[in-house]
């Protein structure tokens, strides 16, 4: 106790800093950012994105949204870029056709 006492404005530097981590910590996991980033590979395009991530809307107003949100000017992606799109769960479409090894399509 007497170190503190002793040390009165490092200790109060450390716990302004503790304070401050705490509320950053707290202010991000009630953060209300409803968007995602997604990294772009070879052969994406908005309109495969808008099947996977836009499931609830019409393909073409997510596709505005994502080049609002992008500021793109056009539809043109390239591989390794990195994208805003509206948080929504993404769709998994299932192929149900038996595969069997070796076998190709």
């Amino acid at each position: 106790m007497t170190w503190i006492k002793e040390n009165y404005f490092l200790s109060l530097f450390v716990a302004c800093n503790i304070a401050f981590i705490m509320f950053i910590i707290i202010s991000n996991s009630f953060s209300t950012d409803e968007s995602l980033h997604i990294n772009i590979e070879q052969g994406d395009s908005l309109w495969e994105l808008a099947h996977e991530y836009g499931v609830d809307e019409d393909k073409n107003v997510w596709i505005n949204k994502v080049m609002a949100m992008n500021n793109l000017q056009d539809g043109q992606i390239k591989a390794g870029e990195v994208l805003k799109i509206p948080a929504a769960e993404k769709s998994y479409h299932f192929n149900h056709e038996t595969e069997i090894a070796g076998d190709t399509k």
